[in-house]
């Protein structure tokens, strides 16, 4: 048995020399494997908070919001689905209130309509009706003469010196719409880049194109 711790004598004389560098690469090889687990576990949980982000964004791209006022039950900002209809928020509002000009309404609005992100949905009143603050489109239906037109969503507010001009700083998107060329899509965009100081921001701001500015330069104001 001596003979045998004999034999590994020198080893252990040559491990004595070399302690302290056996030590540091021991010690290093713990911060190594240390490292490396904590780097693992801190990239699966920002993969993680990324995915949560993700369906979080999903959901909110989803969304939409519309201001409902006027003669509502309860007006109030709204959120609703993308691809939501008046009639939907309308509904959230409580419906129209005793004060509502349901006839004008009926005329103006088109219930079937997609609504749009920031839209504001405003419903007159009767007295408001009758002291001309609102006016009956251009283009909307009329009961009476049934041959008139179309319909079109949009009550116009009595604010310039001509009703047939719309104001690109105040108009909703049904009055935007009513312009040619103009579809909700580019509405919404002129909407977006407000306010301007001049017609021709139009352009400047790209909310348009130039033959659609062409077109509509005429028909409209601040």
């Amino acid at each position: 048995m001596s003979g045998f711790f004999k034999s590994f004598a020198p080893l252990l004389k040559k491990s004595k020399k070399y302690l302290l560098e056996i030590i540091l690469l021991t010690v290093a090889l713990i911060i190594t494997i240390t490292a490396i687990f904590l780097y693992i576990n801190n990239n699966e949980q920002a993969v993680g908070v990324g995915l949560d982000r993700s369906s979080d964004e999903i959901v909110s791209s989803n969304k939409i919001f519309v201001d409902v006022s006027g003669a509502v039950k309860k007006p109030n900002l709204y959120q609703v689905d993308f691809g939501a209809r008046i009639k939907e928020v309308i509904d959230k509002a409580g419906g129209l209130s005793d004060e509502a000009d349901v006839i004008f309404f009926n005329r103006n609005f088109n219930l079937a309509r997609i609504l749009s992100d920031q839209e504001k949905i405003y419903v007159p009143s009767i007295s408001e009706i009758n002291n001309g603050i609102f006016v009956q489109n251009q283009r909307t239906l009329d009961y009476v003469l049934p041959n008139m037109g179309v319909i079109n969503d949009a009550p116009t507010t009595n604010t310039s010196t001509n009703n047939q001009l719309i104001n690109l700083n105040s108009a909703t998107i049904e009055e935007l719409d009513q312009l040619p060329g103009i579809g909700q899509v580019t509405a919404n965009k002129i909407i977006i880049n407000r306010p301007y100081l001049t017609i021709d921001e139009l352009l400047t701001k790209k909310a348009v194109n130039k033959s659609v500015f062409e077109k509509i330069k005429s028909l409209i104001v601040l």
